[in-house]
């Protein structure tokens, strides 16, 4: 499990500093626009967004930090909500089959991995049962089992 953890925070990592050169080539295609308010402008932002949140994932995921969860599932939808406009507003012809293929081989795939991680360490994020396993109490507790009173 500690090596799974490891390996999906730095593929997080790389993806996020991946990012970085592909911004840059989006700030080119603007051509001096990136400051005026444009459709195009958006999609930088967005991008911006997306290595942010990778990077702060990679790094909650690393300290086992309980905050790890959230920011996966919300860096994955990030990534469809990308994907889906990407496509959405591509133009036809290769600009389209260029968006989908982003979508089918890179950001819905890292966005399925996100939402494993996400649902992987919730537990994480939760408080655990004195003696219990995370993974047992909260099995009990979804089932409506035994709950401990505190004091």
């Amino acid at each position: 499990m500690e090596r799974r953890v490891n390996w999906l925070a730095r593929l997080f990592a790389v993806c996020g500093v991946l990012l970085v050169p592909w911004i840059g080539v989006l700030i080119e295609q603007l051509h001096g626009q990136a400051g005026k308010r444009s459709f195009s402008s958006s999609w930088v932002g967005l991008d911006v967004l997306e290595a942010v949140c990778l990077l702060i994932v990679a790094g909650l995921l690393r300290r086992r930090h309980r905050a790890t969860s959230p920011a996966a599932a919300a860096t994955a939808a990030i990534l469809c909500l990308d994907a889906w406009f990407d496509i959405m507003s591509a133009a036809p012809q290769l600009p389209y089959a260029e968006s989908l293929a982003m979508a089918c081989f890179a950001e819905l795939p890292l966005a399925a991995l996100l939402a494993c991680a996400a649902w992987r360490t919730l537990e994480w994020a939760g408080p655990r049962a004195p003696g219990a396993p995370a993974a047992a109490a909260a099995r009990q507790h979804a089932a409506g089992g035994p709950r401990q009173i505190q004091p």
